[in-house]
């Protein structure tokens, strides 16, 4: 879905009575199975540009690379997986999260290690524990999902997403959806709102 390697124009709204826009969704076109994952996602109090998440053993990192009126471009920078050799760590990981990179002890670390030794310790890093339950829509311009999501503490909220390479085609979806009066809030933003998480005084300043 990402394929586009300049990424695609996202527009995400959150609350936690969506099924309403479920239904105009399925009206529109014919949902995937729900599908359930579980992703743990690494945020970092000093940047909202980086969507950095591990899932299906996999890292998988999103950049957000430029916003346009209400919409932001996401471009895929990386997804490898474990163990993750510590050039990507050094060269990839830690300067997408905008913090500086530890002291790498090993030539690769594993899953559990990376979580352990290099992020756990950090205290501009938070790691949150999703589960979301999915449901895909696709059309001729643009793709869409429903998702239910909940975090480990057990807050819970819905999502409805639309994408496309086309800025215009995820515009005219807001209209046709009714979803105008609504905020685009990504993953990041929404996740350091559920968790109370706030950035550091540096990211602040500027």
């Amino acid at each position: 879905m990402m394929s586009n390697p300049l990424g695609r124009f996202e527009f995400r709204i959150w609350g936690n009575h969506l099924s309403p826009f479920l239904d105009r969704l399925t009206a529109l076109a014919a949902p995937s199975d729900p599908r359930e994952r579980a992703e743990t996602y690494i945020l970092s109090r000093a940047t909202d540009t980086a969507n950095v998440k591990i899932r299906d053993d996999l890292m998988d990192i999103k950049l957000m690379t430029e916003v346009v009126g209400r919409l932001e471009r996401w471009r895929p920078v990386l997804k490898s997986g474990f163990p993750l050799d510590s050039r990507t760590i050094v060269e990839q990981l830690f300067p997408h999260l905008g913090v500086p990179a530890p002291e790498i002890a090993q030539p690769s670390y594993s899953h559990g290690e990376l979580i352990r030794d290099l992020m756990r310790p950090n205290r501009d890093l938070a790691l949150v524990d999703v589960i979301k339950v999915r449901r895909q829509f696709t059309s001729e311009k643009y793709t869409a999902e429903f998702a239910e999501v909940r975090i480990g503490g057990g807050a819970t909220s819905e999502s409805v997403e639309i994408e496309s390479e086309d800025p215009a085609a995820v515009l005219r979806a807001i209209a046709k959806l009714g979803l105008n009066s609504h905020a685009n809030i990504n993953y990041v933003r929404h996740l350091k709102l559920m968790t109370g998480m706030t950035p550091r005084a540096s990211a602040t300043a500027s």
